[in-house]
């Protein structure tokens, strides 16, 4: 999407940071954000697609900041957000978008396998939660942080226990970031999307039995979401517009959770 076409909730001069930002919800929410006037540091593991993003940002580059960051390193989360909050200041909206889901059944989960996941999915996001809250708190500044759990930690998913387990830890982080920070004004908030249409969902969904088809007549809507559906769930709680909303999941999903 260009920074034309992208609906945002006013973001201006406030400093966001997305992880895994090069691609899929984040890579959206980074150009939604550019769009509502905000500076944005955008970091991910994967160098090119970070200079791709950069690319698309086009006449918004001036405010887009990238790094290649591992979100499991905690000594490079804290070097990141420290030369982040020098080169645009201190950082007071966050996205943790970055996340992975590999798919086995229960008795071939690793322990490698189960501690890849659980390292990206849940400790990355509680790293880059609190080095970004410490500053926050450290400024006296208020911010919002917004996480992204998965529909799949409600309701459970076949051959992912390693993704469902993590995702689910998400949201109870989420709740316990909302309760610990809401006394410096620092709102905590989590987004579940349902089946959204990125590369990791299709890779996903073309192995599952009756694959798509399947899929989409689980979905009220019809549809599988978009990225941009879930960048103006995360804009919209980065903005004023929720600023009497901590502590929440704000489920996005075309309804497949009341089927």
């Amino acid at each position: 999407m260009s920074l034309s076409q992208g609906f945002a909730f006013p973001l201006d001069e406030r400093v966001v940071l997305v992880t895994g930002g090069a691609s899929g919800i984040g890579r959206a929410t980074v150009m939604m954000a550019l769009a509502g006037g905000a500076k944005v540091a955008a970091v991910d593991i994967n160098g090119e697609a970070l200079a791709s993003l950069t690319k698309e940002a086009g006449a918004g580059g001036d405010r887009l900041m990238t790094a290649i960051l591992d979100v499991t390193d905690r000594a490079q989360v804290e070097k990141a957000t420290a030369d982040i909050g020098k080169a645009l200041g201190t950082i007071d909206g966050l996205v943790c978008s970055a996340g992975i889901s590999i798919e086995a059944p229960l008795l071939a989960v690793t322990p490698e396998l189960w501690n890849r996941v659980v390292d990206l999915n849940l400790n990355g996001t509680f790293h880059v939660a609190q080095t970004v809250a410490r500053d926050l708190v450290a400024s006296g500044k208020p911010g919002s942080i917004v996480t992204i759990a998965s529909a799949q930690a409600f309701r459970g998913r076949q051959n992912s226990v390693a993704y469902v387990a993590s995702k689910a830890g998400v949201f109870g982080l989420t709740k316990a970031l909302a309760l610990d920070l809401a006394q410096n004004g620092i709102r905590v908030n989590c987004i579940a999307p349902g089946a959204v249409d990125t590369p990791l969902m299709r890779s996903v969904v073309e192995k599952a039995p009756g694959g798509f088809e399947e899929a989409l007549a689980r979905i009220p809507l019809r549809r599988f979401g978009r990225p941009e559906d879930l960048a103006a769930s995360a804009c919209f709680l980065l903005s004023d517009a929720a600023a009497w909303t901590t502590g929440q999941t704000l489920h996005v999903n075309g309804g497949s959770l009341i089927v």
